[in-house]
């Protein structure tokens, strides 16, 4: 062991760092068992430093301890000092142990070492051990040491070129790694480049910040993701904390029993500013997310990239200086050229094919939806950059001497083109045919629908415990479906209203000129931003305009109330309000709903007559409300938006949106009858009583509806049992 520690600490310089870990390890431990004595009021223990009354936190001794270490440490820098490094370096670590173990108080700026924010103390000194003792073994972060003495002494550029390349891809490999939420792996990744590609290619947490930017239109690899975290990090997390309250303590347990809180004298309501940085992100990602991407940007973006690879090629054959038979090149060029052409007109023909007969099969829908998918992009622009690529060295080949080099290099790179191009008409034809399937079309909108619940109502935790109450009431006092029309007063779900209370001539109405974008449909509108404005102008906003909404020229869209309504700027609040040409799914619930009910009338219609793809989109339209329930009442009841009202839709819009126009047209189709049952009583259940009034008056209007179309008393009786399915199950043929 001796000879182990001369040869592997001592030898190699690295005694002060290990001294450094050991001060760092001891005073940790020692400070946690301090503190737990104090906690539990131990007589013999000296207790907190309070001197004149006032406490002093132990990282205030930390502080001390590293200035004064660190002044030394730079100071000696200069000088072969060994033992007064060591000495300093132990300091150090003991100003380090104080400082991070009070991480969390520095963090959140209040003691918060015994609440459950303590713990981010812990975790910090977890990875200061964890990072000591990888530099301890000799690693180095992302291989910076060997690449800069290879860098300053490679025998040729292209090791040094090699090793700068390797650092740049441990560097973003780390990078991607730690925005996927893996902070363990992407700081021992760093010293071990190997565990980055796990951290890389593997799916992100739910809750990180590549989940937020990359995820929010992917539910597959969202459900992944989610399922991964409960199933694998959730167990290690525990254990985390059973480790990390053995070694410091329960978190979260009051050090003394509360004290009964005096009931303070009411205070008007005080509305809050929202953030300006956080406003100005969320804002930011939602143009981002609802911003059209042009079909012919990134073709044309692979055409001027095409240009370049074959000017660069040709000018790397001739360096090379390959003598292949020109004829036989010409003749490939020529086949690649043609075959890119053709290929190209094939996609066209095929792709405006496909969004005809969706269009007039399934829904017009298809054809934004085709218009949005990578895949056509991509595949379009590949064809002609490699037609382009092709067409440059056949022209370089027609013109050169006899006895000038020919492009072989460049005709292989086009015939690999060519290769992948094929792979991109295959995966292309596969998506259009996804897309005309009506299945996956309605699965689509409603992950886009899903997404836009998301962006509108971010205040999940809120929605989870207005549904978490329902459950549990619902759990607590089951009961039977409310009849129909037999319920008492009770209060409206929805925005507030548009008339604020001010006569009209105490109101000053904003109207829209002229947009900056192409279309006039309002898409979204930035309501923290608006609730800003009100704030510092003493107004309030009421929007007369919904999302979804096309805005004629010279309407007003925005109605200012308050003494100061004249002092705001027209234009800084138009520019609160984001518009485009089309109401797509992404952009809000109600159009997800909208596209969906679109669908099934089709389906429903005397062409389609199709109630299984009626079935089908009533389910999504379930889930969606079933979604937006709990959301739309807790939007409701916060106060987040005080000074901002008409901005948001009704609970009972989103109903007749997602069933209404189903409902009226589904005559004398039982299976839609059915399945319209089980989705509203469904609803009735899951819902408080404040917001049934919507789903039990649409029940009785479907009694009256089926009243009239059923005359047969078996028809109308199994027409009345509802069925999820749709098509009359044994349950529902004797209910």
């Amino acid at each position: 062991m001796t000879h182990w520690f001369d040869h592997a600490i001592v030898a190699t310089g690295r005694l002060p760092l290990f001294l450094f870990l050991l001060a760092f390890i001891a005073t940790f431990l020692f400070i946690r068992i301090s503190v737990r004595l104090i906690r539990a009021q131990v007589r013999w223990w000296p207790g907190n430093v309070t001197p004149g009354g006032m406490h002093l936190h132990h990282e205030f001794f930390g502080v001390i301890a590293m200035l004064l270490s660190g002044f030394g440490l730079v100071a000696l820098s200069r000088f072969d000092t060994p033992i007064a490094d060591c000495v300093l370096a132990a300091i150090f670590g003991i100003g380090c142990a104080l400082v991070l173990d009070e991480f969390a108080l520095i963090l959140h700026l209040r003691d918060v070492y015994w609440e459950k924010e303590g713990r981010s103390s812990v975790d910090a000194v977890f990875v200061a051990i964890a990072i000591g003792v990888l530099f301890l073994l000799g690693l180095r972060p992302l291989g910076f040491s060997d690449a800069a003495t290879e860098i300053a002494a490679g025998p040729d550029p292209g090791t040094r070129i090699a090793a700068a390349v390797i650092v740049t891809a441990n560097v973003v490999l780390a990078v991607i790694t730690l925005m996927k939420g893996k902070l363990w792996t992407g700081l021992i990744g760093m010293f071990i480049p190997f565990l980055l590609l796990f951290g890389t290619f593997r799916v992100a947490r739910p809750r990180s910040p590549w989940a937020r930017w990359f995820y929010a239109g992917k539910e597959g690899k969202l459900d992944k993701a989610i399922r991964r975290e409960i199933r694998y990090r959730e167990p290690l997390i525990r254990w985390k904390i059973v480790v990390q309250e053995a070694l410091a303590g329960r978190f979260g347990v009051p050090d003394l029993p509360p004290v009964l809180p005096v009931t303070p004298a009411p205070v008007p309501p005080r509305v809050a500013a929202p953030n300006a940085v956080a406003t100005a992100i969320r804002w930011r990602r939602t143009r981002r997310e609802l911003r059209v991407v042009p079909t012919w940007r990134l073709p044309v973006i692979l055409v001027v990239l095409a240009v370049i690879a074959a000017i660069l090629c040709i000018a790397l054959d001739e360096s090379l200086g390959l003598q292949v038979d020109s004829g036989t090149l010409a003749t490939v060029l020529g086949v690649i050229a043609g075959a890119m052409a053709t290929l190209t007109g094939l996609v066209f023909t095929a792709v405006t094919l496909a969004m005809q007969f969706g269009a007039s099969q399934i829904s017009v829908r298809v054809i934004p939806r085709l218009q949005r998918e990578p895949v056509m992009r991509w595949s379009i622009g590949f064809f002609l950059a490699t037609f382009v690529f092709s067409v440059m060295v056949a022209m370089d080949l027609a013109l050169a001497e006899p006895d000038d080099t020919t492009p072989g290099v460049s005709t292989a790179i086009a015939a690999l083109l060519t290769v992948v191009s094929a792979f991109l008409f295959i995966a292309l034809v596969a998506k259009v045919g996804t897309v005309l399937n009506s299945a996956q079309l309605m699965r689509w909108i409603a992950a886009d629908g899903r997404s836009a619940i998301r962006r509108q109502f971010p205040d999940e935790v809120a929605a989870e415990e207005v549904a978490a109450e329902e459950v549990a009431a619902e759990e607590v006092a089951p009961g039977p479906v409310p009849e129909h029309g037999t319920h008492d007063a009770v209060v409206p779900v929805g925005p507030p209203a548009v008339d604020s209370g001010h006569p009209d001539d105490a109101r000053r109405i904003i109207h829209l000129k002229e947009t900056a974008t192409r279309g006039r449909v309002l898409l979204a509108v930035n309501v923290a931003k608006l609730q800003r404005y009100a704030v510092s102008g003493n107004v309030r906003f009421d929007l007369l305009v919904a999302v979804g909404d096309h805005v004629p020229h010279d309407v007003g869209v925005i109605a200012v109330s308050g003494e100061h309504r004249d002092s705001i700027a027209a234009h800084k609040v138009l520019r609160c309000l984001l518009f485009g040409d089309i109401h797509q799914p992404s952009v809000s619930p109600a159009a997800a709903l909208q596209s969906i009910s679109d669908i099934a009338l089709k389906a429903i219609s005397s062409a389609g007559n199709d109630p299984s793809t009626v079935v089908l989109a009533l389910d999504h339209t379930e889930d969606l409300l079933l979604m937006l329930a709990p959301r739309v009442r807790a939007d409701l009841l916060s106060t987040r938006a005080t000074l901002v009202g008409g901005y948001r839709r009704s609970w009972a819009d989103y109903v007749a949106i997602g069933t209404d126009e189903i409902r009226r047209h589904s005559h004398g189709q039982a299976q839609v009858h059915r399945r319209l049952r089980a989705l509203y009583e469904t609803l009735a259940r899951r819902c408080p009583a404040d917001q049934l009034p919507p789903i039990t008056g649409r029940l009785a209007a479907l009694d009256q509806q089926i009243d009239l179309e059923w005359q047969v008393p078996l028809d109308r009786r199994l027409a009345r049992a509802p069925d999820r399915q749709g098509s009359g199950s044994e349950r529902g043929s004797v209910g």
